[in-house]
C-alpha cells in the first residue's frame, strides 16, 4: 500500500473502533434479543442460567408470538416509495416512469427479502439495515454494459456489521459522511476473490452474550463508504432559438455527446463546480482489497431500519420489542421449571411401612402396583406380645409439595407482565362467531397501533431508500434511447424509452420524456394494504353498491360494479371468467385498453361486414344530404347571377335601365320565389332529417338488444359473485 492508503486504511480502523466503543453494550443487547427470541434455549444463556445449572431448564417462548404479530402487521401493510414531480422541470409521466423501474428493479433483485430481514431484526433487537448497489442488465451478455439499480441487497446481522458516523443524527443517516458495512466470507471465497491478500479480519472488538461452540470459519471484510467534495467541469448547454437548457457534469457525458448538442443548436458553457461523491473501498485487516473509486449517485447506499430509536447522554441508543419482556420471561420460566422439578421428584404421595409389615410374599405386590394397578394391596399389621394389632396401615406417608403461595402469586404476575409487555392476549388471532367484517377491519386497525412505532420507523428508510434510488437511477439510466423495464402497481410489465423525443399535441413544444436527470422528485413513502387484502375488500364493496343500485333501478351502474368486482377476485377456475369480463369492460369503458387489445379491436373492425340494412339507410340518407346540398349550391349561383347582373345594369345607366329579369330566372327581391325556394330545400332536409330518424330508431333498437345480453351477463356474473362469497364464507 501507498503511504496515502495505509493512512486511509488506518482511519477507518479507528472510526470503527470509535462507534463500537461507545456503543458495544447497546450492540450486545441487540444481539441477545434476537438470540432470545429466536434461538431455543437462547433464553437461558449468560448468568442467569449458570444459576440453573444443575436443574431443568424449561423454555416458553412467551416473547415469539408477540414480536410474530408485529412482522404479520407489516407484512399485511406494505411500504412502497412513490416518486412524485416538484416544479415545472419535472413532469408526472416521468415521476411514474420512475415508481415503475423501482418496483421492476425490486423484482427483478428480489428486493423485498432484504426489506424483510431488516425490519425482522429492527423489531427484534432495535437495528437492522440493507443496502442499494448496481449491477449489470444482463451479467451474460458481453455486447451490453447497460446496469440496473438493486433497491435493496440483504445485510444480515446489522447489529454487528454496519457502522455510521457517530456524528449523523437524522433517523435516515443522511447526514453521515461515513459508513463500513462488513461482509463476513469462508475462507475459500475470500481466497478466490482475493488471491493474493492474506486472509486476515477487520479488527472487530464487539462483546458479544454468549460464543457458540460450533460456529463456521469467516474471514471479514469491509465496504468503506465515504463522501468526498470534488470539483468537475459542469458543462451548460443553452439553445440559441428555444432558450432551452440543459446541465451536465463531464463525467455524465459520453463520447461525441457534447458534439450533438452543438450541432443541434446548443451553445456550450463550462465552469468547474463542486459536488458529492461517494468513493467506496474494500479492505480487509492487512490492507486495501481494491479501491472501486466513484459509486452511482451522491448519496450513500445503505439504509438503516431503527425498532425504538433515541439519544440519551449523546449517545444514540436503540431497542426492539423483546429486550422489555426479557427479564419477566426468564423470571416465568425459572419458576415453571421448578415446577417441573418439583412434580418429577415427588409425583404422588409414598407410603412408609416397617419392614416386618412387608414380608417377602407382599413385596412384589407393592412394587407392581403402579404396573399392574391391582384391585386391593395387602399388608401385615403390627402386633404386639399378647397378638393385638398395634398398626395396620403405613406408619406415614411422604406427601408431594404444595406450591408456595409467593410461587403462585409471582407466576401469576410474570405471566400478565409478558403478556402486556408483548401483546400476547390481543386476539387478534381469533376469529369469533357472527362478527361482521366492518368489526373485524376495526379490530385490525386498533391492532395495527401496537406495531405503529415499527412500521412508522420502515416508512422513513424506505422513503430513504427512494432517495437513494432517485440518486442512482440519475447515473444509471442516462443512455438516450434505453428501453428499461417497468412495473405498474397492480403487477403489470410496461417498458419505457428513456430520454423519448416528444412533442406536445396543444403546445407543440419538442421536449425529452424520462429524462431522470432534468428535474426535482420528491419521495413518498405509502403504508399500504396487502394486495389480496385490498382486492377482498374492493369486491365486497363492489358487490354491495351493485345491490343497491339493483334496488333503485340502475342496471348499468350495477353492471359496472359487478364488473369490477369479478376483475378483482382471486381463486382457482376464474380466469376465463375474468378474461370474458374484461372483453365487457373494454365495451362498457370501465378500462383502457393495452396496445396489443387496441390492435386486435382494430383488426376486428376491419373484419366485421356492415349490416345490409343499415348500410342502405346510411346509403340513402346520404344521396338525400347530396342532393339538398346540390339544390342549395344551384340556388345559390342563381342568386349570385342575379345580382351581379343587376349591379352591372346599375352601375351603367342607373336604376331606370335595369333590364328585366329573363325567363327562368326571377329577381332575388321576388318574396314568392325566394319563399319557393326556402320551402323546396326545407323539404329535402326534411326528408333527410326523417331519414336519419328512422336510422337512430335502427340503432336504439340494436342498443336495446345489447342492453339486454348485458342484463343477462351481469345476471350470471351476479350469481357468480354470490357463489364466490359463500365460498369465501365457507373457507373462512
Amino acid at each position: 500500500m501507498t503511504s496515502e492508503q495505509t493512512e486511509l486504511h488506518k482511519r477507518a480502523i479507528r472510526q470503527v473502533d470509535e462507534v463500537i466503543g461507545s456503543q458495544m453494550p447497546i450492540r450486545a443487547l441487540a444481539l441477545q434479543a434476537r438470540r432470545f427470541v429466536s434461538i431455543p434455549g437462547a433464553q437461558w444463556e449468560g448468568p442467569w442460567g449458570l444459576q440453573f445449572d444443575h436443574s431443568i431448564k424449561v423454555e416458553i417462548n412467551k416473547t415469539a408470538r408477540g414480536h410474530r404479530k408485529i412482522i404479520l402487521d407489516y407484512l399485511a401493510n406494505r411500504i412502497v416509495p412513490t416518486f412524485r414531480n416538484v416544479g415545472d422541470d419535472s413532469d408526472e409521466h416521468t415521476a411514474q416512469t420512475l415508481s415503475g423501474l423501482h418496483r421492476a428493479d425490486s423484482y427483478h433483485f428480489k428486493a423485498q427479502q432484504a426489506r424483510d430481514n431488516a425490519f425482522r431484526e429492527a423489531s427484534a433487537g432495535g437495528f437492522g439495515a440493507y443496502r442499494l448497489c448496481t449491477d449489470y442488465a444482463d451479467p451474460y451478455d458481453k455486447d451490453s454494459d447497460d446496469q440496473r439499480v438493486n433497491p435493496a441487497l440483504l445485510i444480515a446481522d446489522a447489529d454487528q456489521r454496519v457502522f455510521f458516523d457517530p456524528d449523523s443524527q437524522l433517523y435516515d443517516k443522511s447526514d453521515a459522511q461515513w459508513c463500513v458495512v462488513l461482509t463476513a466470507r469462508s475462507p475459500d471465497a475470500f481466497k478466490a476473490a482475493w488471491p493474493d491478500a492474506a486472509a486476515t479480519d477487520f479488527p472487530v472488538s464487539l462483546w458479544k452474550p454468549h460464543y457458540e461452540w460450533f460456529a463456521p470459519t469467516q474471514v471479514i471484510e469491509a465496504e468503506y463508504y465515504c463522501k468526498e467534495d470534488v470539483s468537475e467541469m459542469l458543462w451548460c448547454f443553452t439553445h440559441q432559438i428555444s432558450k432551452d437548457e440543459q446541465r451536465f457534469w463531464a463525467s455524465e457525458l459520453e463520447d461525441g455527446e457534447k458534439s450533438e448538442l452543438e450541432a443541434l443548436g446548443y451553445k456550450a458553457k463550462g465552469q468547474r463546480r463542486k459536488r458529492v461523491r461517494v468513493h467506496k473501498w474494500i479492505m480487509s485487516g492487512a490492507d486495501i482489497l481494491e479501491d472501486q473509486g466513484y459509486i452511482a449517485g451522491s448519496e450513500i447506499p445503505v439504509v438503516p431500519v431503527y425498532g425504538n430509536r433515541e439519544y440519551i447522554d449523546g449517545l444514540e441508543r436503540f431497542t426492539g420489542h423483546v429486550q422489555m419482556a426479557m427479564d419477566p420471561a426468564r423470571v416465568y420460566n425459572a419458576q415453571i421449571s421448578k415446577l417441573v422439578e418439583t412434580a418429577a421428584l415427588t409425583p404422588r404421595e409414598v407410603p412408609m411401612f416397617d419392614p416386618e409389615q412387608m414380608p417377602p410374599q407382599l413385596q412384589d405386590l407393592w412394587a407392581e402396583q403402579n404396573v399392574k394397578r391391582h384391585p386391593y394391596a395387602l399388608v401385615k399389621s403390627l402386633r404386639d406380645e399378647n397378638g393385638g394389632i398395634v398398626q395396620a396401615g403405613p406408619v406415614g406417608v411422604v406427601s408431594p409439595p404444595q406450591v408456595a403461595p409467593v410461587t403462585a402469586a409471582l407466576l401469576q404476575i410474570t405471566a400478565s407482565d409478558i403478556a402486556e409487555l408483548t401483546n400476547a392476549n390481543d386476539g387478534a388471532d381469533e376469529v369469533r362467531a357472527n362478527t361482521s367484517a366492518e368489526a373485524m377491519d376495526v379490530a385490525a386497525t386498533r391492532i395495527d397501533a401496537k406495531s405503529g412505532i415499527y412500521i412508522d420507523n420502515m416508512r422513513q428508510s424506505v422513503q430513504r431508500e427512494g432517495e437513494i434510488y432517485l440518486a442512482m437511477a440519475r447515473e444509471v439510466y442516462s443512455r438516450e434511447g434505453r428501453m428499461v423495464d417497468t412495473m405498474s402497481a397492480d403487477d403489470q410489465d410496461g417498458q419505457e424509452t428513456i430520454k423519448e423525443a416528444t412533442t406536445d399535441p396543444i403546445t407543440g413544444v419538442f421536449a425529452f420524456r424520462n429524462d431522470l436527470g432534468c428535474g426535482r422528485y420528491k419521495v413518498i413513502a405509502e403504508v399500504t394494504e396487502a394486495t389480496s387484502t385490498l382486492r377482498d375488500r374492493t369486491v365486497r364493496r363492489m358487490t354491495e353498491v351493485a345491490q343497491a343500485a339493483g334496488k333503485v333501478g340502475d342496471n348499468e351502474l350495477a353492471v359496472a360494479c359487478i364488473a369490477t368486482a369479478i376483475s378483482n377476485m382471486d381463486g382457482e377456475g376464474l380466469q376465463d371468467l375474468k378474461d370474458w369480463n374484461r372483453k365487457r369492460m373494454l365495451q362498457l369503458g370501465l378500462t383502457q385498453p393495452t396496445p396489443e387489445e387496441k390492435q386486435a379491436m382494430a383488426q376486428n373492425a376491419q373484419a366485421q361486414k356492415p349490416d345490409p340494412q343499415s348500410a342502405a339507410l346510411q346509403a340513402q340518407a346520404q344521396d338525400y344530404m347530396a342532393d339538398a346540398a346540390l339544390k342549395n349550391a344551384k340556388a345559390d349561383t342563381e342568386k349570385a347571377s342575379a345580382l351581379l347582373k343587376l349591379a352591372q345594369a346599375q352601375a351603367i345607366g342607373g336604376p331606370d335601365k335595369v333590364p328585366a329579369a329573363p325567363d327562368g330566372l326571377k329577381s332575388p327581391s321576388d318574396p314568392i320565389d325566394q319563399a319557393q325556394r326556402i320551402a323546396d330545400v326545407a323539404h329535402t332536409a326534411a326528408q333527410t332529417q326523417a331519414l336519419q330518424h328512422r336510422m337512430a330508431v335502427a340503432s336504439h333498437g340494436a342498443v336495446t338488444n345489447a342492453h339486454k345480453v348485458n342484463l343477462q351477463g351481469y345476471t350470471l356474473s351476479q350469481k357468480a359473485a354470490e357463489a364466490e362469497m359463500r365460498r369465501r364464507q365457507q373457507a373462512a
